[in-house]
Parts: structure tokens; sequence; C-alpha cells
């Protein structure tokens, strides 16, 4: 007689399906943390806000120098409520991705009759296209003429020409220098990025930076960012006002002295092994179904799209002149099964659990490309001469002096008032 009590299933029943669903929530909760939403990225940006904030210059990673160098183009993009987003800062694919090869008519690489190898030119960008192409709208008969040798005539045409060249410059990509840190007021972050730009009247954030680090490593014969005896940096910040704008500029920044990176050699460990870089934060900026290129393409012609939160019952995606994208941006649904590890919700850039479930499919590294960074290496030469004091970060008059927004928020900035965001 068969015994009824008896089960195929081992002691405690089969747990194969209880083993799946924690190995998927396992998956799930792993590419949950290391995905590129908008909080996880802006994480990464250090952004002096407080009064006093601390910073530690991390070691480079091999082939790489303490402070990298940049191109990004700040400019000006449509924001909700028809209203304008001054200084948005553009990742520039001509000045940071490596070379292309020129194609000829028939879409053939272009090759150089006397070496053989074939003919490099810079990534496509339109906002560089842009720039040139306002550049070449002033009159050329006046070059080589110096202004007191001018005829009035002359003089008339040289005021439009300045015209234009104002106009021009706002296209420029514009040098951006970058530094790999921990910001000590935020240490749960781990590695982050301190973005700034150069100033061409010396009076920027790296222009206050050298000094007190060449000081640093002239007494203590060390390298500042050594992670037993390099030194933390205290950053002291001020408020300014131009053109009716309250701004936050570096006052003065010094070197606290030898310490450890951190007193947990775990923790301090973790942070050196991180391979992060810049390149996985300031990233080339998109939107729903419009690749980088094509984002490019609309910021130039002054059709950039953007996420309209100005009435709460009806948050959405605004592509002005691309009714397509518009109409596909707002109405894709969540597929929760996706596997695809670039998958990404475009509610992920926004600041609530609101916003419509649309995708948009992350940079590959085949888009960006790779980079050899031609960057200030300053330790390799930082031992010599007692520097002169640093200079006060103040603000000017032109695009490439300091300043950014004050906003409020200790964690991360808020995506309506902070300027430099990816997105």
């Amino acid at each position: 007689m068969e015994n009824q009590n008896e089960t195929t299933d081992p002691q405690g029943g089969d747990l194969s399906q209880l083993k799946d669903m924690f190995a998927d929530y396992q998956k799930k909760q792993t590419q949950s943390t290391s995905s590129n939403s908008r909080g996880n990225i802006l994480a990464k940006y250090f952004v002096p806000r407080n009064t006093k904030e601390i910073f530690r210059i991390l070691p480079p990673k091999p082939g790489r120098k303490h402070i990298g160098e940049a191109y990004f183009h700040p400019v000006t993009t449509n924001a909700a409520g028809g209203k304008k987003k001054h200084g948005t800062v553009i990742y520039c694919p001509a000045r940071n991705d490596r070379k292309i090869p020129k194609l000829d008519t028939s879409g053939k690489p272009m090759v150089d009759e006397s070496s053989g190898k074939a003919i490099m030119v810079p990534a496509p960008c339109p906002l560089c296209d842009k720039y040139k192409a306002e550049l070449a709208k002033q009159d050329p008969s006046l070059k080589g003429i110096k202004k007191e040798n001018m005829t009035p005539q002359q003089l008339e045409t040289k005021v439009k020409n300045d015209a234009i060249y104002k106009e021009a410059i706002k296209w420029e990509a514009k040098k951006f220098y970058i530094v790999r840190g921990i910001d000590k007021g935020q240490e749960k972050d781990g590695v982050k990025f301190w973005r700034f730009k150069h100033n061409f009247k010396n009076q920027g954030v790296l222009d206050s930076l050298l000094p007190i680090l060449q000081d640093y490593v002239a007494v203590n014969e060390v390298d500042f960012t050594d992670p037993l005896n390099g030194t933390d940096l205290s950053i002291t910040m001020t408020e300014a006002t131009f053109n009716n704008h309250v701004y936050k500029q570096v006052s003065a920044i010094s070197a606290r002295g030898k310490s450890p990176l951190h007193g947990d050699p775990i923790i301090a460990k973790t942070w050196l092994d991180d391979d992060i870089t810049w390149r996985d934060v300031f990233k080339p900026k998109q939107a729903p179904g419009m690749p980088p290129y094509e984002f490019l393409e609309a910021v130039a012609n002054g059709t950039s799209p953007y996420w309209d939160d100005t009435d709460a019952n009806n948050k959405r995606w605004i592509f002005p002149g691309r009714p397509d994208l518009e109409e596909a941006a707002n109405t894709r649904t969540r597929t929760f099964d996706n596997n695809n590890e670039n998958f990404e919700q475009a509610s992920d850039l926004q600041d609530d659990n609101t916003t419509p479930t649309v995708t948009v499919s992350n940079i590959t590294a085949a888009d960006v490309g790779t980079y050899k960074e031609t960057a200030i290496d300053v330790g390799a030469s930082a031992l010599g001469e007692t520097p002169v004091p640093p200079p006060a970060v103040t603000l000017g008059e032109d695009t490439q002096d300091e300043g950014e927004p004050v906003t409020s928020g200790s964690d991360l900035p808020e995506g309506d008032d902070f300027e430099d965001l990816p997105f």
C-alpha cells in the first residue's frame, strides 16, 4: 500500500522557488545601488555650499594626474514655465572624446597620402559648430588692423564684429578642472568630484589651491594626497552678488596638516580602490528618445527638451518642435522585468516619485570614447620656492569666473536651483 504521508520534497520542503526570489531581490538591489540614477550621480558631485567645507584630494589613478582638465559648454537651455535656464553645463565631445576618422563623401575614411594613416578629426559637436558659425559672421577685412589706425567706417565694422564675438563665445567650450576626492562632511557618499572653472584673470579656485598645495609639499616633503601623511583642505565660502543674483564663492583654502585619509584602514582602502572616474559622473546630456548628439543639436537650435512640473497634475516632458518624441516620452510604460543593465527610468532624473515612467538608455563607453588627459601634475614639481599667499576667488565679469547660485539642502542640490547638473 502506498504511503500517503511520503513526499518527494526534501526535508523542509522545496526551497528552490524561495531561493530564486531572494536571488532576484538581491540582484535588483545591486543594480539599484549601482545605477546611474539622478540621486546616485548627484551624490558624486562635490559642490561647496556651507560656510566651511572639508575636502581630501585622493591620489590619482595610474596614468592620471592630480588635477584633470575637461571641456564643457555653459549654455542657456529651456526650462519649465517658458523660462530659460542659464549656465547649464554640457559635455563637449569635440574636446573630451578621442578623435575619429575623417570621412569622404562616400563615407569612407580619408587617408593622408604622405603617411598612409587615416586623417583624424575631433568628434562632432553641434555646439562647437555653432560657435564657429557665429564667428564666421565677422567681417574679415579688419584682420591685422589696429584700432588706432581704423577709419570711422572700419570702427563701425569693429563694433559689429565685437557684438558678433560676444554672441559667439556663449557657445564656446570652456576649460574646467576636476579633482577627485572625499567630502569629509558627507563621507557616506564615497568618492566625489570637484569641478571648477578656469579663470583667465588668475583669480579662480585653481589659483587659490595650487599655492597651498605647493607650500604643503615644500614644508612636509610628502605628497598632499598621501593616504597616511596627506592633508585635508579647509574651504571657506562667502556670498557675493552679481547681476542681482546671490552666489557662493570660495574666499580661502588652507591645508589642515598631516592626517590619515581615514581612521579605519578598511574604509580608506575602499576609497582608494574605487575606480569611478569623472566621466562616470559628468556625462553627455540626453533626454528620453534623444541621444546626446541630437540633444546638442536641439540646444544649438534653441529647442532643448525639458521636464515641465509647473502643473502638479500634468508633469511631463516637453520637446519643442518634436511632438513625436514628446508623445513617446510621456506614454511609455515601465517594463518591470527588463534585465538590461542599461535600463533606466526617466523618473530617476526627477526630484520625486510622481514622474512619468519613461525610459532612457544610458551612455555606453563607445559613445563617450576614451580620453588621454592633458592635465596638471601638481605633485611632480611642487618642491620649490615659497609661494605667494593665495588670492581670494573673486567674481568677475567674464564667463570663466567663479560663482554658483545659493541653494538649500545639505546632502544634494535641488534640481531647479542647481545649474551644474548632467541631466
